[in-house]
This record gives structure tokens, sequence and C-alpha cells, in this order.
């Protein structure tokens, strides 16, 4: 599968330790259609757990990627990074290291996506690009066109990420991003399966 088949569509952002049935609410995700998952889990992770979370991603034929963490990068398919998490790494270890496992990176302006270096990266993440309660640090929106500029400047699949809801999909689309990170409207929807079937379906919309 190539990056341009692996990377698009609505990208799932999941803390297991914000949910009291961490792996029922990844299930529900699943059956609404979502297959590429990103493990946040800030306050640490058992391994048991971060290992059936990955198991059921890959059952249903997704992609399974950790934040931040090598370690557990390697039980999965892929590590996303941080500007500031790079400074701790070489990128061409890492990617030695992670061999054909995904590597995701954040880039907040064209700048920062033109100076990654070429082969190393297989997908970038920018934003945000609404305003968004997720992330203590997420900083200023950069909006629709800040994130437009980013997918200019770059060949990699773009995720868009920051305060998106059903409503403002359209407006996420209308920038070229191949994905749609999505944290809040899932996590905090009464329904997850249904919220993440109506991501996916809109999503396809043409």
């Amino acid at each position: 599968m190539t990056n341009a088949e692996r990377f698009r569509g609505i990208y799932a952002l999941i803390d297991p330790a914000a949910q009291a049935e961490p792996l029922a609410y990844l299930d529900a995700l699943l059956r609404g259609g979502i297959r590429l998952v990103q493990v946040r889990a800030k306050r640490g992770i058992a391994p048991e757990l971060f290992r059936a979370t990955v198991a059921r991603i890959r059952a249903a034929g997704g992609t399974a990627i950790a934040n931040d963490d090598v370690e557990l990068a390697l039980e999965a398919d892929g590590i996303h990074l941080g500007q500031e998490d790079m400074a701790g790494h070489d990128l061409r270890r890492l990617r030695a290291r992670l061999g054909a496992r995904a590597i995701g990176l954040s880039c907040g302006t064209p700048a920062e996506a033109r100076a990654v270096p070429a082969g190393l990266v297989d997908y970038l993440g920018t934003g945000p690009i609404f305003a968004t309660a997720s992330k203590d640090d997420a900083g200023s929106p950069i909006g629709v066109n800040g994130v437009r500029v980013v997918v200019a400047a770059t060949a990699l699949p773009v995720a868009a990420i920051g305060g998106i809801s059903l409503a403002s999909l359209p407006r996420v689309r209308e920038t070229g991003a191949a994905m749609a990170a999505v944290i809040s409207a899932l996590a905090a929807a009464p329904d997850p399966e249904g919220a993440a079937r109506g991501f996916v379906q809109a999503w396809s919309v043409p």
C-alpha cells in the first residue's frame, strides 16, 4: 500500500486514558469505518493495552501509529513526532531503526515542510486549523489558508488537525489536505460509531 493510499481520510487520535472503556471506544471507531489511528498516550499506556489496541486496528485492516514513543512504535505501524520531539532524534537513524514503519512529522509552516529530508518521512501533520482545547500547547489557529500553504509546500500527504468538526470538514477538504485528524468530535460523541461513520462518509463525498 502506498502512502497516498494509507494516509488519507479521517485520522483518529485516541487517548486510552480518557476513555472508561478504551477498547470498546476503539472498536466503535473501527466499525464506523476509520482505518488510521494514532495512540496519543501522553500519560503512558500499559503495554498489554497498547498491544491489544494495535491488534484490533490491524485486524480491521488499519494502520496504528504511536505518538512520540519509539519503543511503542516498534510494536505498531509507525510513529508521529512533533517538531519539539525531533530534537532527540536523528531522522536517518530513526528511519533505519523503524524500517518500513511510517514516520509522521508535525510542520506548522511551509518552511518546516520544505525542510523535511526526502525519503525519510511518510506524511506531515499541520495545524491547528481551528481553535482546539485538545492540546495545551497547540498555539493559535493557522486557519484554512495556513494549512493550504503547507500542503502546497510538500509532495507528502498532509493531515490537518485542530478543532475539526463534521460541520467544518468541507473547509478542511478545501485545503487539499489528504487527512483530517479528529480527536474531540469523536471522543465526546454520545455515539462514537455513528460519529465516525458520519466523518468517513462526509470525507468521501466528492
